[in-house]
């Protein structure tokens, strides 16, 4: 089986064999939402997906990669055309299901990637249900927490806090690079019309002290949060 890594495409022998290796079997999260007039609605199945892949295309014989979660909570995104919701619970409810059928085939380590900010809480439960509730351990990571602060700090261009949240430099540079042929962006515009405090503020390179999320319709025209206009290629390739 060397160099094959896509669970969907063992055979359920091949399946037993992979848990004899302790295979670590990773499960890309994203969601299908707006982001914008400039990317598509997969961005962010497309984004967990690939940084998956080409972590486990790595390490191939150590690691497996399951199909992409592409439906999840967002629910504060509907009213721009084109997203797809479901209920947090749902998406605890069908990840942990998951993990917890991986658990009963014997594998014992999982790693959820993360594409899509409002995941965050109810993947964590999830992670923590298969972890309580069976003898697997799952942990869960969202992509861009693997970033290093120093590039961050190094390439960014857009203000801070708020030039990087949703539709925006980092996701725009990341999908140049991976998808450019999705990207429309003579549609990209500076859209950030949530003022920042000291203790609340949308930002991916930095968390804010407060969570709070409302109607992102609310305050954005564009379903941006960000200021998208600084993202290149160049920098999406040194981000992945």
């Amino acid at each position: 089986m060397a160099d094959k890594y896509r669970y969907e495409e063992f055979t359920w022998p091949e399946i037993r064999e992979a848990v004899a290796e302790r295979r670590v079997v990773v499960l890309p999260v994203g969601t299908v939402e707006q982001h914008g007039p400039h990317l598509p609605l997969v961005t962010d199945v497309l984004t967990a997906t690939e940084i998956s892949r080409r972590a486990v295309e790595q390490l191939s014989q150590e690691t497996l990669l399951m199909p992409s979660v592409y439906y999840a909570f967002n629910v504060h995104h509907l009213d721009f055309p084109g997203t797809i919701a479901v209920e947090g619970q749902t998406l605890v409810n069908y990840v942990t299901d998951i993990g917890k059928s991986l658990a009963y085939h014997g594998f014992r380590k999982l790693l959820l990637v993360n594409g899509h900010g409002s995941n965050v809480p109810f993947l964590d439960v999830a992670a923590r249900n298969i972890t309580n509730q069976t003898e697997a351990i799952c942990a869960m990571v969202p992509w861009w927490n693997l970033i290093p602060k120093e590039l961050l700090r190094e390439l960014r261009e857009s203000e801070y806090p708020g030039g990087m949240a949703h539709g925006c430099e980092l996701e725009t540079s990341v999908l140049l690079y991976l998808r450019g042929d999705l990207v429309q962006f003579e549609k990209a515009t500076r859209d950030i019309n949530l003022q920042p405090t000291e203790f609340f503020y949308w930002d991916l390179q930095t968390p804010s002290p407060v969570f709070f999320q409302e109607w992102f319709s609310r305050y954005s025209r564009t379903g941006t949060h960000g200021d998208p206009t600084k993202a290149t290629r160049e920098k999406g390739e040194r981000f992945v």
